[in-house]
């Protein structure tokens, strides 16, 4: 499989086809067995918690004692769109799960990029789950990626955005890896 990148607005790139199928179903057992949590740090509102599992920096710097986080981190910072990102600035990677029931809201990464890869191996057309890119004030959408196995997206955080989960048609869950990276200062 060749990579294909393109640059659908500015600050938003778009690498397809990042890993060889094996390695990307790989990462998708890795995902399936995460110990997921029920939340998120930065809220305590249960209208918007989700299953996710955060990966700190520190987990980044000691992945090779975790079989399971080794198999996933390795093939991501060996990636291409992760090709100039130095370990030390990753602020965080968040395995989410997303049932059909969830939505999020419009929100940013202040002072962060983001480098997010839809997991799943197979995703349809009709069965939800794109990441939608807003304008500065969050009421029209400027970019829209469909979710598409074994894709990357790196853009910058303070874009606005959000994103779906499967529709009802689709797959039970829909596994993503957002990575944070801190910008200079």
């Amino acid at each position: 499989m060749k990579i294909s990148t393109h640059t659908p607005y500015p600050g938003i790139t778009v690498y397809d086809n990042v890993f060889n199928w094996d390695l990307n179903k790989g990462i998708l057992l890795g995902c399936t067995k995460a110990p997921y949590f029920f939340g998120w740090q930065d809220t305590f509102n249960i209208e918007e918690a989700f299953l996710h599992f955060q990966i700190t920096n520190d987990m980044w710097q000691h992945r090779h004692q975790d079989k399971n986080l080794n198999n996933i981190l390795n093939p991501l910072i060996d990636s291409a769109p992760f090709r100039d990102v130095e370990e030390n600035r990753i602020a965080s990677t968040v395995i989410n799960c997303d049932t059909t029931n969830d939505s999020h809201t419009v929100h940013t990464h202040k002072n962060q990029d983001v480098i997010l890869y839809y997991v799943n191996d197979k995703w349809s057309d009709g069965w939800g789950g794109e990441t939608f890119f807003y304008d500065e004030h969050g009421k029209e959408i400027i970019y829209t990626s469909p979710y598409t196995p074994n894709r990357m997206i790196r853009f910058d955080g303070e874009l606005v955005h959000r994103f779906n989960g499967p529709s009802r048609t689709g797959p039970k869950f829909r596994f993503s890896i957002s990575t944070f990276i801190w910008k200079d200062s």
